[in-house]
């Protein structure tokens, strides 16, 4: 699936900063494992209500996408470490 349609924008400093904050304060609520215990509840309950019509290959796809969710926690997780490191 492609974005060619995506119009981007430039950011102001002020939206930077609110988006930096808002990936820092998710993880004073969440700590990363709280994070992907609850994508993997998520995930468990997609299969479970979606058990009667959802294709092999779907459920491929949405443990793949699980898994690059995680990962894609962690990463934020180190960069709102490195963050706070800077100030």
């Amino acid at each position: 699936m492609e974005n060619v349609d995506i119009e981007f924008k430039e950011l102001s400093q002020g939206e930077i900063k609110e988006m930096l904050l808002g990936i820092r304060y998710i993880f004073i609520n969440y700590p990363p494992e709280k994070l992907k215990e609850i994508i993997w509840q998520l995930y468990r309950g997609w299969v479970y209500n979606s058990a009667e019509w959802v294709q092999q290959d779907d459920i491929k796809d949405m443990l793949l996408f699980y898994d690059f969710i995680t990962h894609l926690i962690d990463d934020l997780f180190e960069y709102s470490q490195y963050l706070n490191r800077q100030e």
